[in-house]
């Protein structure tokens, strides 16, 4: 049997999640159950591009602060390093607020931290779905989906632009923002 490997890093979800953003977002009109795709694959590219973003040179700011502290704790004692988990959604946007990464901190513009905290809430409400009859009103939707479309464009001209691996993965970044915040767009206005 051959074995088929999957291969990913944070850039590769980064792109990846983006990617799957774009397909379903533009397939909303036609079948609106695609918005719940929609919407678990915008959390996860805003939070892949957070800690992208907060991971440049110090993973610590990714981690939750106990994972942070014990991990410090096992690098000074010259022990065995703990194993680690990335800090959560609405953790990870706290601290781009709070920290300045190569001196870029982001800075949210009206509307985004209440958009950031709604797209978390139905992202959880899709992955931890429990047996219900659920009707969901979904013209608040687009307007939430471009603010956080404007969270990762706004980490995107920062210092992320460095730690690509290649010019492709870059361009394609950039390319397909701009196809999300189009395609979004779209339905918005």
């Amino acid at each position: 049997m051959t074995e088929h490997w999957l291969r990913t890093d944070e850039r590769i979800d980064a792109l990846s999640s983006l990617h799957l953003y774009v397909d379903t977002i533009s397939r909303t009109k036609e079948d609106p159950i695609y918005w719940k795709w929609s919407i678990i694959s915008l959390h996860n590219s805003v939070q892949c591009v957070m800690s992208f973003h907060l991971g440049f040179g110090n993973d610590l700011l990714v981690m939750s602060q106990d994972d942070a502290e014990a991990w410090l704790e096992a690098h000074d004692l010259g022990a065995e390093y703990p194993e680690t988990k990335m800090d959560n959604f609405l953790n990870l946007y706290k601290k781009i607020k709070k920290h300045a990464i190569l001196g870029y901190k982001f800075v949210p513009n009206n509307g985004e931290g209440t958009s950031i905290k709604q797209l978390n809430k139905f992202r959880n409400e899709f992955v931890h779905f429990m047996p219900k009859g659920w009707s969901i009103e979904m013209s608040g939707m687009p307007k939430i989906c471009c603010d956080c479309l404007n969270i990762v464009k706004k980490l995107g001209e920062g210092p992320i632009n460095v730690r690509w691996e290649t010019d492709k993965q870059a361009i394609l970044f950039t390319n397909l923002l701009t196809k999300a915040i189009n395609k979004t767009n779209e339905i918005y206005h």
